[in-house]
């Protein structure tokens, strides 16, 4: 049998379910286990017909279902895989009972358009759009961290639904074993830490538990509008000619749902059903067929909720206190010379920048602009035209800004320097000497840059302020910055050359002054790994060669913890560097006074 092409979808078990027919009533009890999944994982439901005698039993398990599954390389994207089974049910206790109705509805062709890439996953295999469910507000999964194709997407899907179920929040209980994780977790000693164990749960147990759910089967073709097409309602004509087997499967289903020459990029998906008998005997057939197969599966979700909501309300209250508590977003201090002119891009979950665009002159930033996944675009901002030259930063998948250089003058932001998470650092843009007031370093503790405010004039860029996403994930990452010293000269950035910035350390300093009180040159050695080996990098010789040179080596595992010394606010006078040594201060403690 040909196999169907996937739309980025992973195999996993959503609903296995145990129908027992005894008859035509329509209530029925919800037993077993009813597992939460970010979508849903193993559901078992019984449903007890009993308006007259049994006269026969029949039992359809459900078999797998192709959902949408995240990149796991840095965040889920859309929907994934729970490892646990984290519910039960109450129902048969509680006399409560959950509505399964026979769709007596024939079979239908539905049409869903969706603006990315992301949301056309989410349709093609029945869910609802990412921003109709409901939010998490422990998740940093969702956030997307790769390009979104941004266009006329479309799906159009064959529904033949058979059941539609729809399940009671009071009729689900979690496990004891999903109780006592999550309660371990809320014993952690502060918030931090019990915030990355509750995600830790979240992501073995899952997060979401659909509720109201379509059975059946259902056909699914997913692509991009060829351009000046418009795609016409389509009806399903049953009895129709048996279209002729070409011998390809996707060409098959492409002319079975009347989208051959509309719509390009096609994905297909079946589930629920046979595709060899589809393929063999036709789309009639195969209707047909649906009514006696055992094969259903979910093809429709209309509702989902947090899988917090099946908790007691203690522990509920205890996580909605815990997460209120948590800022999606920090800023980072404005910096610079504030104008009427304000401007504020920042992305929200799950925009992520894939693109910093940045014109500037010798003097100056000129005008900056952020492009996110989902094809935003937020500015440009600050002086548009007359920039000497432009140049961008493209952010791949799982790229992100960690640090911002800035360094301001006393009418406009003088120049900027962006850090990677991957290491990379790029050039200084606009000045590179001349500036006025004190360089500043904009830090996301180790967390990814969302945007950026600030204000501009006529001139370009004034103000400026970095806006982090606060998620909690980096442990131990900790940096200080302060500034000595007078303005002027040039700019420079060492850290460009540190390889690996997890083992780098400053191994040796070597300065130049021509007489005391005067640091007229300065040059650092780091080192660090790289591939298994260490290595060392030496900077280039800031400032001048000029005067007497003064030297020194760190031993090994020695590395520095402090630094202090004088200025006369035109030059550094003195530095003093204190290392983890403390045993060794007065001779290792290294005065550079020159």
């Amino acid at each position: 049998m040909p196999s169907l092409q996937k739309i980025d979808s992973h195999p996993i078990r959503v609903l296995r379910t145990v129908f027992q027919k005894y008859g035509s009533k329509r209530h029925c009890t919800f037993s077993e286990h009813a597992p939460a999944n970010p979508i849903v994982t193993d559901v078992r439901i019984t449903i007890s017909y009993a308006s007259r005698p049994v006269s026969q039993v029949v039992t359809f398990e459900l078999g797998y279902f192709d959902t949408l599954s995240g990149r796991q390389a840095i965040h889920a994207v859309g929907l994934k895989e729970a490892s646990r089974v984290a519910s039960h049910d109450e129902s048969i206790k509680s006399k409560s009972y959950s509505l399964i109705e026979e769709v007596e509805e024939e079979p239908i062709i539905e049409d869903q358009y969706s603006p990315n890439r992301l949301g056309a996953h989410y349709s093609h295999m029945g869910w609802l759009p990412p921003d109709s469910l409901p939010e998490r507000p422990w998740s940093t999964q969702n956030i997307i961290l790769q390009p979104l194709d941004v266009g006329r997407w479309v799906t159009r899907r064959i529904l033949a639904g058979m059941w539609s179920v729809e399940l009671q929040v009071s009729e689900i209980a979690p496990e004891d074993a999903l109780v006592k994780d999550v309660e371990s977790a809320l014993a952690h000693p502060n918030s931090s830490s019990q915030i990355r164990a509750l995600r830790n749960v979240f992501d073995s147990w899952g997060e979401l538990i659909p509720v109201a759910i379509i059975v059946g089967a259902a056909i699914s073709a997913t692509g991009i509008l060829e351009t000046n097409i418009t795609l016409e309602p389509a009806s399903l004509h049953r009895h129709q000619l048996r279209v002729p087997n070409s011998g390809d499967f996707n060409s098959f289903i492409e002319t079975q749902l009347q989208l051959r020459g509309k719509v390009e990029k096609i994905s297909y998906h079946l589930t629920g059903s046979r595709p060899d008998l589809l393929f063999r005997e036709g789309l009639d057939v195969w209707l047909k067929n649906i009514r006696t197969t055992r094969q259903w599966e979910i093809i429709k979700v209309t509702r989902a909720i947090l899988i917090t909501e099946i908790f007691d309300s203690r522990i509920q209250e205890r996580i909605k206190a815990l997460f209120a508590n948590l800022s999606c977003v920090f800023y980072s201090p404005l910096v610079g010379v504030p104008q009427t002119a304000a401007f504020k891009g920042i992305g929200s979950e799950p925009n992520s920048i894939r693109r910093i665009e940045i014109g500037f002159s010798d003097a100056r930033i000129q005008s900056l602009s952020l492009h996110y996944t989902n094809g935003l675009i937020a500015g440009p901002y600050g002086c548009l035209e007359g920039s000497a030259r432009t140049d961008r930063i493209d952010l791949a998948q799982g790229e992100t800004i960690t640090e911002i250089f800035v360094w301001p003058t006393d009418y406009s932001i003088g120049s900027l320097q962006l850090v990677k998470n991957t290491g990379y650092i790029s050039p200084i843009y606009g000045a590179v000497q001349g500036v006025t007031r004190s360089p500043h370093l904009f830090s996301g503790d180790g967390n990814s840059l969302l945007g950026l405010s600030g204000s501009y004039s006529a001139i370009g860029i004034t103000e400026l302020q970095a806006i982090w996403r606060n998620n909690y994930e980096v442990i131990n990452y900790k940096y200080t910055t302060t500034f000595a010293g007078g303005q002027g000269g040039n700019l420079w950035n060492d850290l460009g050359l540190i390889g690996d910035r997890r083992t780098a350390r400053i191994s040796e300093i070597k300065t130049w002054g021509p007489y005391i009180g005067f640091l007229s040159g300065f040059q650092t050695t780091y080192t660090f790994i790289a591939g298994g080996h260490q290595v060392e990098q030496r900077s280039a010789i800031h400032g001048t060669e000029e005067g007497k040179v003064t030297k020194w080596v760190l031993e090994e595992g020695e590395y520095i913890t402090g630094v202090c010394g004088r200025c006369d606010g035109i030059s550094i006078c003195e530095l003093r560097f204190i290392t983890n040594r403390p045993s060794r201060t007065s001779q290792f403690t290294t005065i550079l006074q020159l």
